[in-house]
């Protein structure tokens, strides 16, 4: 009996099977390599580039569409390969690349660091004195939360100038001083320095509160003069000059 032994042509073809398998193979391990996901799944990426570009390590981010679609590689992740950004609004413009060969993909959003302001607890009508019992505190990441007042002691005694809302972060133009001194009202005018000491009665020419630098008018000498509202009808006039001296002096 004769013995089968495989013909040349056939151990080539073999041959010629093994090399196509070994083509063929990387490029089935490329079409698997490639995953779908969102620009919002990469905020890591995203804060250390920031982060790299002189933003705050305590920033918080907010993306303007985190939806965003981006094919990115088997490891996950999002190449940032340039990023703006602005300081002073918080404002970021970003470009990133996914997986190899694909698109780069712009997003933007702002970074801020978040900051604890004070805010009213309730509602509060206008011209209703602010109480430290209306007064609550609440973490902001506004881009502008550096426009807003930051300091209690700057609210509290104050009244509102129109309604302000619950949770409503405040800008100083929304407040003012309680009028401890009304226009018309007589004052008392105190002059007080090192070895003199001079009390005289005087109109307000303007509304006042404590603090506020406002005109008087003195009763006997009939001159103007400006003081400092100090207190309900009182305020303290500055030894700026002997004028002022003069005018609070009484009549002989």
């Amino acid at each position: 009996m004769r013995t089968f032994r495989p013909s040349g042509l056939v151990a080539y073809v073999a041959m010629a099977m093994w090399l196509l398998q070994l083509a063929i193979s990387p490029v089935r391990a490329e079409e698997v390599v490639y995953a779908q996901s969102r620009v919002g799944d990469h905020v890591g990426e995203i804060r250390a580039a920031l982060i790299a570009a002189g933003a705050p390590e305590g920033i918080k981010i907010s993306l303007a569409a985190p939806g965003t679609a981006v094919t990115v590689n088997a490891d996950g992740l999002l190449a940032i390969h340039s990023v703006s950004f602005n300081p002073a609004s918080g404002r970021f413009l970003a470009r990133a690349k996914g997986a190899l060969g694909m698109p780069l993909t712009v997003f933007a959003g702002t970074a801020v660091t978040p900051v604890l302001i004070p805010v009213p607890a309730r509602m509060i009508e206008r011209n209703e004195v602010i109480a430290e019992i209306d007064i609550d505190w609440v973490e902001s990441t506004d881009a502008r939360a550096s426009q807003f007042v930051d300091d209690a002691d700057a609210i509290i005694g104050k009244i509102a100038r129109r309604p302000l809302a619950a949770g409503a972060p405040l800008r100083r133009a929304d407040l003012a001083t309680p009028i401890a001194i009304k226009r018309g009202a007589t004052a008392t005018v105190i002059l007080d320095s090192p070895g003199i000491r001079l009390t005289q009665n005087a109109v307000a020419l303007e509304n006042g509160g404590i603090g506020d630098l406002i005109a008087f008018r003195n009763i006997n000498s009939d001159r103007e003069i400006k003081a400092v509202v100090t207190g309900t009808n009182t305020a303290k006039a500055s030894f700026a000059a002997r004028s002022t001296v003069a005018s609070l002096t009484l009549d002989q």
